[in-house]
């Protein structure tokens, strides 16, 4: 089988490194993107391994020319993985414009305009019937189900991608394109750092300095997480990589499982999500008697089966 060409972003540093790395260890080939990555990772490049310049607050125009630029790398692009992203702790009230806007272009907005100028590439390469299936991916975190507080634009922004993740696939898959986010737990990266030295919209704030009217409940999270940092982040970075890879080649821990489309790494984000789901039962059963009483006089409370075929995210069901 020939080699697969894939797209990363946010190659630089953590989860994205260790991508990179395990993707040409098993023979493929990798277009690494990030920003200043001739910099950071110009040593590493070989026949197998090129480098893209590409930030995820680029606009639309910009990520089409990107995405013409790294297909003519190789020729081709068979798996697109969205792995770049941010992170950090402010109250809701004291975060600025500028924060809101980059957490979510970097998070949501960016990964949607590069997936949507790489479609028509990728829909006219499966329609040829010579090339694999095409698959994208997107590092997502379990944020998206159990939000803490002050990571409020952090988690929706999260909790937003996997949701477009969710619908995109149920769009693309007829098309030979299957779509996963991967809803990782605590890692040791640096996701949380300024994504550059004197970025404004990350700078100390009242909330993250722990003063103001919010300090005692941002100190209270940040002790709990200071207490014992490791605990926080039991994942391991090199098999998470491995997972993705895993998961996107229907190889190793994916092999003859049907295709999921949210896929959680961590036993933290395991065991939260879990505890978030039972909790939501719990929460919906409580207050059913609410949610149908709003339904029209002579309606029968039955939701139509081809509606919830729709909105269901298991396969092969």
């Amino acid at each position: 089988m020939a080699p697969l060409v894939w797209l990363v972003t946010g190659t630089t540093s953590g989860i994205g490194r260790a991508l990179i790395e395990q993707i040409v260890s098993r023979g493929d080939k990798v277009i690494a993107s990030g920003r200043q990555v001739e910099e950071r990772l110009g040593a590493l490049k070989s026949d197998s391994l090129a480098l893209l310049e590409l930030d995820m607050t680029a606009g639309p125009a910009v990520m089409s020319d990107k995405v013409k630029e790294a297909w003519s790398i190789f020729g081709h692009i068979d798996i697109l993985l969205n792995n770049a992203g941010m992170s950090a702790m402010r109250s809701a009230e004291e975060s600025d414009e500028s924060y809101i806007h980059k957490m979510f272009t970097v998070n949501l907005f960016g990964p949607m305009h590069l997936t949507q100028a790489l479609l028509p590439f990728l829909r006219a390469r499966t329609a040829s019937g010579t090339a694999p299936p095409a698959r994208i991916g997107f590092t997502s975190s379990s944020s998206a189900w159990t939000p803490l507080p002050f990571m409020s634009h952090y988690a929706s922004s999260k909790a937003a991608l996997s949701a477009y993740v969710e619908s995109l696939h149920k769009e693309v898959s007829p098309l030979g394109i299957t779509c996963v986010a991967f809803e990782c737990g605590g890692f040791p990266t640096h996701l949380g750092q300024p994504r550059a030295e004197g970025d404004t919209a990350f700078a100390s704030s009242p909330t993250s300095t722990g003063n103001g009217a919010y300090g005692k409940g941002m100190a209270a999270l940040g002790g709990m997480f200071m207490s014992d940092p490791m605990a926080f982040m039991p994942g391991d970075l090199g098999k998470v990589a491995r997972g993705m890879v895993d998961v996107l080649k229907r190889e190793g821990v994916a092999e003859g499982r049907p295709w999921a489309v949210r896929v959680l790494f961590g036993s933290d984000a395991f065991d939260s999500v879990r505890q978030k789901c039972e909790e939501m039962l719990r929460l919906t059963g409580e207050w059913k008697d609410v949610s149908y009483g709003t339904d029209r006089d002579g309606y029968g409370h039955v939701t139509r089966r081809d509606y919830l075929e729709f909105v269901s995210i298991l396969e092969g069901k």
